[in-house]
């Protein structure tokens, strides 16, 4: 059966209506059934890694370059470039870790408000590093440093103050010795 073009347009809108009608009361109706249920699992995306592996993989592995830049200062494009995108991850991570893991607290931290607040608090600083490190501006990102080190340092002693996370993925490289000379 042939339709004009504005019969389909109409037969569209009747459906894409008819699934919206029918999507809004599939919604109420888990919300309904999660306020009955106290040991419902959250609605919403999943991570499916532990919060413990985000930060460890993404977080960390962006933040200590940012750290160091403020005494190694980034010379070259490509060295500004690879700060501002070190930078985004640590924004993007922000926002990561304010969804729930696989590990055996992360749907409970991630309901916590004030977990959320550092996350937000991380992403923060993240976009914070970005600008600086587009403006090439070393005070800012010592500053975006200094930022990261507060929060990150904060978030632990109230969440993970006995959880092991640097060696997670193998051992860590000995540091150099001091010279005092």
């Amino acid at each position: 059966m042939f339709y004009p073009r504005a019969k389909l347009s109409l037969i569209f809108k009747r459906y894409l209506l008819s699934g919206s009608v029918l999507l809004g009361l599939s919604a109420c109706i888990n919300v309904s059934n999660s306020d009955h249920d106290a040991n419902a699992t959250p609605a919403g995306p999943t991570l499916p890694i532990s919060h413990n592996e985000l930060m460890v993989a993404l977080i960390n592995h962006a933040a200590d370059p940012i750290w160091v830049a403020a005494w190694r200062n980034p010379r070259t494009d490509r060295e500004w470039r690879e700060l501002e995108r070190l930078a985004y991850q640590i924004e993007v991570g922000g926002a990561l870790l304010q969804l729930p893991g696989t590990g055996p607290l992360d749907a409970q931290w991630a309901a916590t408000p004030r977990w959320r607040e550092y996350a937000e608090q991380l992403s923060s600083v993240g976009a914070g590093a970005v600008m600086a490190a587009r403006n090439r501006n070393v005070e800012q990102v010592a500053r975006a440093g200094d930022e990261l080190v507060e929060v990150c340092e904060s978030c632990h002693r109230d969440f993970k103050p006995d959880l092991p996370t640097m060696d997670m993925f193998g051992e860590l490289t000995p540091l150099p010795p001091v010279s005092v000379q």
